[in-house]
């Protein structure tokens, strides 16, 4: 059949998708949210994100006789073609009829499942029983075989549960039904499979016998009045769990920067016709780029032409930007004068979003959390620039000499302080005291052999400190048979040291 008339039997079914959702919350099970989402959305975010990974369905049929009452059976015959149709080529199906057996489950594609649907099914349904359990063997053994991410396995019945002559199946006590169960929930955790009951009558008991079986299940009609909404909801369900699968393994990712064209070694000539490319790092969610622009540029160079203001991308997608700049710079100021060769590091910035950001949140309650902004290589670009003296520089660097000088004074002051007095030194067995006079910064050396028996001198130099205040001085004195001493004495104070007392005193203009 063709792909027009799938397209528009996929249309036509979810037309009635919003309502059906809406009206389904009642009945669903508590281990899977209902989904309210308008149809035209819906289907467009699927076939963005989801795309063209396939999904694997098994349809389990009940052909017992009780589904002739009220026209189940036919019911079921009208709306298989028309949802086999709405599936997608990459899709694989099976159909299970199943009474006291149960048909294997031989997963073809969408267009070989419709070639066989009189084949599969019984013309009328004339089976003495509903042996639910060995349906869903065959349904688990199918999908597992097929090793899609994503499975699910649609049960039509309108009956109890009715297997008397089988013993693995013929009760919830039996023995049959905890290895169903462990086979269900054995898969790997990369895959999953969803049970979706669909009751062609009131009472049935469709939704306790796949909560037996499945750890996720969907009852999606238990009136039997909107079986062909339910079947679209059961497709619909189960790719929005592969576009859930899909934006938690697109974490982290975004999109790519490369330069193709660049030479090995060393930087690229400005001037020269340069090639970015931008790729998705997605798998399945499209992304967009806003704010695109290079950084690193200096003053005056600008790409030749502007650069598109959105760039959107397909999943794994590429697209190249043809980029020129200019060899040379407007005018740079510095120390001097003259042309100047430069290297400028390129590298791209912008704003990686998806479009289908609002739609994930909305259908699946994930947020798509991609890389905010691109990355990959930086590129090396070699120009020149028109360099001219800069005054203020040159007289910010004067100021800070200058303040330097001043602060380095400062310091060489405080610690040399000029003294202006008289030290007057006095010996034990001297009659008339040696009188010193101090002028100036530097040091003072006296000889004392004058007052001392033997050799001697004394050094005397200003004490650091501030410069507004009398300093004192330090004595340091040495004799021939000792070794040097010091001591600080204070404007007005005397001292003895080296057996001399040393008296100082300041000439009156320095007295506070």
């Amino acid at each position: 059949m063709s792909n027009n008339r799938s397209r528009s039997a996929r249309r036509a079914l979810a037309a009635a998708l919003a309502t059906a959702f809406l009206t389904l919350g009642s009945a669903l099970s508590p281990f899977a949210p209902a989904r309210a989402a308008d149809s035209g959305d819906l289907e467009q975010f699927l076939d963005s994100v989801v795309g063209t990974r396939s999904a694997g369905y098994a349809i389990v049929v009940d052909t017992s006789q009780s589904m002739a009452n009220n026209g189940s059976y036919d019911k079921v015959r009208s709306v298989l073609p028309a949802f086999l149709e709405s599936l997608h080529s990459e899709d694989l199906v099976c159909l299970i009829p199943f009474s006291e057996s149960a048909r294997a489950c031989d997963l073809v594609s969408r267009d070989e499942a419709l070639a066989k649907l009189d084949e599969a099914l019984p013309a009328t349904p004339e089976g003495p029983a509903s042996n639910f359990g060995r349906a869903f063997e065959q349904a688990l053994a199918g999908l597992q075989r097929a090793g899609t991410d994503v499975g699910g396995v649609l049960l039509l019945s309108d009956a109890q549960m009715h297997a008397p002559d089988d013993v693995k199946y013929r009760d919830f006590t039996a023995s049959g039904w905890p290895a169903l169960r462990k086979q269900a929930s054995g898969l790997p955790a990369d895959r999953t499979l969803t049970g979706y009951g669909i009751a062609l009558a009131p009472g049935a008991e469709v939704e306790q016998v796949l909560a037996k079986v499945f750890p996720s299940y969907r009852m999606l009609d238990a009136s039997g009045a909107r079986t062909r909404e339910a079947m679209t909801a059961a497709q619909d369900d189960t790719r929005l769990i592969q576009a859930a699968q899909a934006v938690a393994g697109d974490k982290g990712k975004g999109v790519a920067v490369s330069w193709p064209d660049r030479p090995g070694n060393g930087p690229v000539p400005a001037g020269s016709d340069l090639r970015l490319r931008l790729t998705a790092t997605t798998e399945a969610l499209p992304v967009r780029v806003t704010g695109l622009r290079i950084e690193g540029l200096p003053e005056g160079v600008e790409p030749t032409g502007e650069l598109p203001r959105s760039v959107d991308l397909g999943p794994g997608e590429s697209r190249d930007i043809d980029v020129t700049l200019s060899s040379t710079t407007v005018q740079r100021k510095g120390w001097g004068s003259g042309p100047r060769t430069e290297t400028w590091q390129l590298s791209v910035d912008g704003r990686v979003s998806t479009p289908v950001a609002r739609a994930s949140e909305r259908y699946v309650d994930q947020r798509a959390r991609l890389a905010t902004a691109p990355a990959g290589e930086s590129l090396a670009v070699r120009g020149t620039a028109r360099v001219t003296v800069d005054p203020v520089r040159w007289a910010a660097a004067l100021g800070v000499l200058l303040l330097v000088l001043v602060l380095a004074g400062v310091v060489l002051l405080r610690r040399y302080r000029p003294v202006r007095g008289t030290l007057s030194a006095e010996g034990v067995d001297t009659r008339e005291p040696v009188r010193i006079p101090l002028q100036g910064r530097g040091e003072v050396t006296v000889d004392l052999s004058p007052l001392i028996a033997g050799d001697g001198s004394v050094r005397i130099r200003s004490v650091p400190g501030p410069l507004r205040e009398q300093p004192p001085i330090r004595l340091r004195c040495r004799t021939a048979d000792r070794p040097e001493r010091e001591i600080v004495c204070s404007p007005g104070q005397t001292v003895l040291l080296c057996g001399i007392e040393f008296h100082y005193t300041t000439l009156p203009a320095q007295r506070r």
